[in-house]
Parts: structure tokens; C-alpha cells; sequence
């Protein structure tokens, strides 16, 4: 192999090598095969396993392909510059033995290393080595039928994987015979080889055997996060995986038989009284709704199975809000909501948490549709209002949100969220909107505050000042002076002056002096001099008798 043949790296776009090698270090390439001469196949595991096919890879003919979508489109992979630099290193290491056995051939002595011990010895003698250590060391032991668990055909190949996993995890009898922290580790590291083998058996579509690895792993899963909180990390994100494959395994399958007894473990296990339901996402009937929502028996009896598991023994609130949810997007795919009476009556404490479930797993439909039936059960609920507005704005329901806006402000005098939306909406939408709270808040003299916050934000000025000549509080001038008192300085003297004289003839005590000094003291953090020198003159002549109290 000329040194020039062996930079590949030369012939590939950079960032694909640098991936590639990424892959190769993290261990991800596996068999090397020569099935004919000039050609190599190649297993690189990223997520699932790919077989990458190399023809003189490292000659000027050279040619490669992989079974991945990026290798489609491109004609270039990760997985081929990986198993390209998993195959130089074998070959240099070929080469090298090669070359060191030339330069010694005469020398008979031999190093004590694991290929020397395998070409020398009798295989009877391993085979008794590995059957006394396996007998001695439990963790041995179990990686060795867990690796080659599908390459040994059995009797029962169901009841294979089973009794691998009931090794490590016993069931809970008692508080002596719970599994220790090396136990979950072994379980966490022969779950992963099985997730391996299975990713393996439904990449050459060698589904009865998927079927007998997922049917023992998820449920030995699900009875270690109940029982176990133990590396809680590492066994959520192994039970995610083999939920995901289960689906996909039922969806790949068109055997009768293979495809009913799927569905059926699909079904059975959230029935178990160790499976846990405080994930909506990752719950299997979550994911089984979106792929069968338009079988109706099938839906029903979902359904059946959810009421039921929530009525069967006290369960903590996360557990019912997720069985809540999957109720609710059933009967959405039945009935569009028909009828959520028992929803709201039953279960009105957790309602919002529902519709939050609802809409963090994007099911926005299904949550828009619920909240919409929800504000003739509660119909004061700002909160509904809120989250509705929010979903609306999410889904660029623009129209919607511009008829529930006003009726929200109205309601919970919310303004931030208002001017939040401001952008969201076109001209003509807001307009509207603003049109129609003013209209609602000049009816109401006890709404004094939030008509000035529309106008200011408006920089309808003159409208605002017009309001303040009507009479309001002084805080309320305090709050919007500072885009006023160059413009309006006449009004703005009048205002004050009204509004102190107001203050000082209401009240003797300590508010009049503490609100005349208030004022004052803001003018001078305002840098309005002129104002404050005509309030000031207003007020030493009309209140002569009162003024060094004041001050």
C-alpha cells in the first residue's frame, strides 16, 4: 500500500472525515469481512448497524457504498470514511506483523498475548476455562450469553433472553433480596447489548427473534424503573429506546399472528402495576395513538383500559395527568371532544396541568379543541385564556387569537401580554384589538389606569392627557409625565395642581405632606424645573397657612 494510496482523507470533504473518525474512535466500527479479493464489507454501528462495501479502497479504482440516506444523496458518508480508517489500521497492523515475523523467523520465542494463547491452545482446554470462570465470576457469566445470546438457537428462544435478564434482576420478595448498584450496572450494560442485537434482527428483518428480545427487555425495563431510582438517567433513556423500537417493530410487521401478539404486549403492559405513565411522550400508548388513531376499536378500547387504570388505586398526580391526556386525544379521534363533563368535574384540580401535557407534546389540536370546550365550564378562568392565547400564537392562529385578546385583557386587566403580541399581529388586527379595549375601558371610571397604559402605548397623547384632566390618581401622572411635560406643560401644571390641591384638602395628616413631597422630589429626578416652580408657586399662595408643613 503506497504511502500516497493511503490518505483517502485527501479524496473526501473534511467535515465527513472528521465525523468519520469521530466513529471509528468511539468504537463504532465492528466486522471486518474479505469476502473476495479487492473487496471488504464492513458493519459500523451509529444508532443502527450500516454495511459499508469497499472495493480497492485504497487504489485509484476505488470504489465504496453504504446503506444510509446521507450516502444516497451524496455518494459520501461518515460510515464509509469510518470504516476506512478502521481498515487502514488493520491492514498496517497486517503489515507489521508481517514484517516482524519475517525479522524474526529465526528466533522460536513468542509472547504470552491473548492471539498467541488462542492459536496455541487446545480448544477443549479453553472451552473448560470459560465454562469454570463463567461458573465463578456472575458477570462474566452473563455478558457471554448476553453476546451471543442470538447466534445459539434454543428450544425456547422466547424464554432465552428472558432468563438472561432474570439472572441479574430478581423480583422484589423481600427487602434482603433487592439488586445491588452492580447488579443495575451489569442490567444497564447487557440492556444496551440487547439493544444492540435487536436494532440487529430488524435490520435483516429477522422479526421473531426482535419480538422475543423486545418482549423480555422492555418489560424487565419497566420493573426496574419502578423498583430501582438507581441510575434513573441511564435506565429512562434505555426504556425510551425500546419503546420506540416496539412501535416500530409492530409497524414493520405483516405477519398475522406475530403482528397480533405485538400489539398485544403494546397493549398488556401500561396495564401492569409497575409500568410508569408520568412520561405522556414516551407512554406506549402515546406513540401507538399516532400510528393507529383511525382504528376505532382499537381506540375504544385504549380508552377502556386508561378510565380503568385511573380508577384502580391512588396514583400520584403526574401518573393520572398523563393518563388524562391519552384520554382525551383518544376521544379527540372519536368524538372531536364531544362530551368532556367527566373531565371538568372529576378532575378540575388538574385540568391545567392536562392541557400543559397537552400542548408541551404538541398536540395542538387535540389541546385547542379542549380548551375551547373548557371556557363553558370556566368561563372566568384567565388562566384558560392565557394558555389558549399562547397555543394560538404557537400555531400562527392569528385570526383566533385577535377575537380572545380583548376578552382576555378585559378580564385579568393583563396589558403585558397584551403589547407582548403587539408584533405578532398585522396593523389592521391591532388596531382592532385596541379599538375595542378602549371602547370597553372609557365605560368603566374605575379603569382609570389601564385606558392611560393603552393610550400611552398608543403615544396617543392628547387622549391621555384628556384623561388625566378627568381626574386621576397621582401616581398615575407620575407614570407617564416624563413623555409628556416638555409638550404639555400647561395641562400637565393644571393636572398637578388639581390633583395635590385634591390631596391637601382631602387630608390633614402625614399622606398630604408625604404626596406633596413625592411630586416634588419627582419633578426634580424629571429635570422638569419649569413645572416644578409653577406647582410650587400655585401651592404657597392657594395653601399660605399650610406650606411649612408641607414642606
Amino acid at each position: 500500500m503506497a504511502k500516497s494510496q493511503e490518505l483517502f482523507e485527501l479524496h473526501f470533504d473534511g467535515d465527513v472525515v472528521y465525523q468519520g473518525e469521530k466513529l471509528y474512535d468511539s468504537g463504532a466500527v465492528h466486522e471486518i469481512n474479505k469476502p473476495e479479493k479487492n473487496l471488504w464489507t464492513i458493519m459500523v454501528h451509529d444508532g443502527i448497524f450500516y454495511e459499508v462495501e469497499l472495493f480497492s479502497p485504497f487504489a485509484q479504482r476505488r470504489k465504496s457504498s453504504c446503506e444510509c440516506d446521507e450516502y444516497k444523496q451524496t455518494k459520501s458518508c461518515k460510515h464509509i470514511t469510518a470504516a476506512l480508517f478502521a481498515l487502514r489500521t488493520q491492514l498496517r497492523e497486517e503489515a507489521e506483523r508481517k514484517a516482524d515475523r519475517q525479522k524474526h523467523k529465526t528466533t522460536s520465542g513468542k509472547k504470552l498475548n491473548i492471539n498467541t494463547l488462542l492459536q496455541e491452545l487446545d480448544k477443549q482446554d479453553l472451552m473448560h476455562f470459560i465454562k469454570a470462570y463463567a461458573r465463578k465470576d456472575k458477570n462474566f457469566n452473563i455478558a457471554l450469553k448476553a453476546h451471543f445470546a442470538r447466534r445459539v438457537d434454543l428450544e425456547d428462544n422466547h424464554a432465552k433472553y428472558k432468563g438472561i435478564l432474570d439472572s441479574i434482576i430478581k423480583p422484589i420478595t423481600s427487602n434482603t433480596n433487592r439488586a445491588k448498584s452492580a447488579d443495575l450496572k451489569s442490567f444497564i450494560a447487557v440492556s444496551k447489548e440487547l439493544t444492540a442485537q435487536l436494532e440487529d434482527a430488524l435490520s435483516v428483518s429477522d422479526y421473531r427473534d426482535a419480538y422475543y428480545i423486545i418482549d423480555a427487555a422492555i418489560s424487565k425495563t419497566e420493573y426496574v424503573r419502578y423498583h430501582y431510582d438507581n441510575y434513573a438517567d441511564e435506565t429512562s433513556a434505555i426504556s425510551q429506546r425500546f419503546h420506540d423500537l416496539l412501535v416500530l417493530l409492530h409497524q414493520r410487521v405483516h405477519a398475522e399472528e406475530l403482528k397480533s401478539s405485538l400489539l398485544e404486549l403494546i397493549i398488556e403492559l401500561p396495564q401492569r402495576s409497575y409500568y410508569r405513565h408520568n412520561d405522556l411522550e414516551n407512554h406506549l400508548y402515546y406513540l401507538l395513538i399516532g400510528k393507529q388513531h383511525k382504528d376505532k376499536e382499537l381506540m375504544l378500547r385504549l380508552k377502556e383500559i386508561c378510565l380503568g387504570t385511573l380508577l384502580k388505586k391512588q396514583r400520584e398526580d403526574n401518573d393520572i395527568i398523563t393518563l388524562l391526556s391519552i384520554v382525551l386525544m383518544l376521544d379527540f379521534h372519536l368524538t372531536k371532544l364531544k362530551d368532556i363533563t367527566w373531565f371538568v368535574t372529576d378532575y378540575s384540580k388538574l385540568s391545567m396541568s392536562v392541557v400543559d401535557r397537552l400542548v408541551q407534546a404538541n398536540q395542538a389540536e387535540v389541546s385547542v379543541k379542549l380548551m375551547k370546550k373548557m371556557q363553558s365550564h370556566f368561563p372566568k378562568s384567565r388562566e384558560l385564556k392565557r394558555k389558549l392565547l399562547q397555543v394560538y400564537l404557537t400555531l400562527d392562529q392569528l385570526d383566533e387569537l385577535t377575537k380572545l385578546l380583548p376578552k382576555y385583557v378585559i378580564q385579568s386587566d393583563d396589558t403585558k401580554l397584551l403589547f407582548k403580541l403587539k408584533d405578532k399581529l398585522s396593523s389592521d388586527q391591532w388596531t382592532d384589538v385596541i379599538l375595542e379595549l378602549i371602547t370597553y375601558y372609557k365605560e368603566d371610571p374605575t379603569k382609570k389606569s389601564i385606558l392611560a397604559s393603552l393610550y400611552f402605548q398608543e403615544e396617543d397623547y392628547d387622549s391621555l392627557i384628556a384623561l388625566m384632566h378627568s381626574g386621576v390618581e397621582i401616581d398615575l401622572v407620575m407614570n407617564y409625565d416624563h413623555k409628556l411635560y416638555r409638550t404639555y406643560h400647561k395641562d400637565l401644571t393644571e393636572i398637578y395642581q388639581k390633583v395635590l390641591s385634591e390631596i391637601i384638602d382631602s387630608y390633614l395628616g402625614d399622606k398630604a405632606q408625604i404626596s406633596v413631597k413625592k411630586a416634588i422630589y419627582h419633578m426634580d429626578q424629571l429635570g422638569a424645573k419649569k413645572l416644578r416652580r409653577n406647582v410650587l408657586a400655585y401651592l404657597e399662595k392657594e395653601y399660605k397657612h399650610r406650606i411649612q408643613y408641607l414642606f
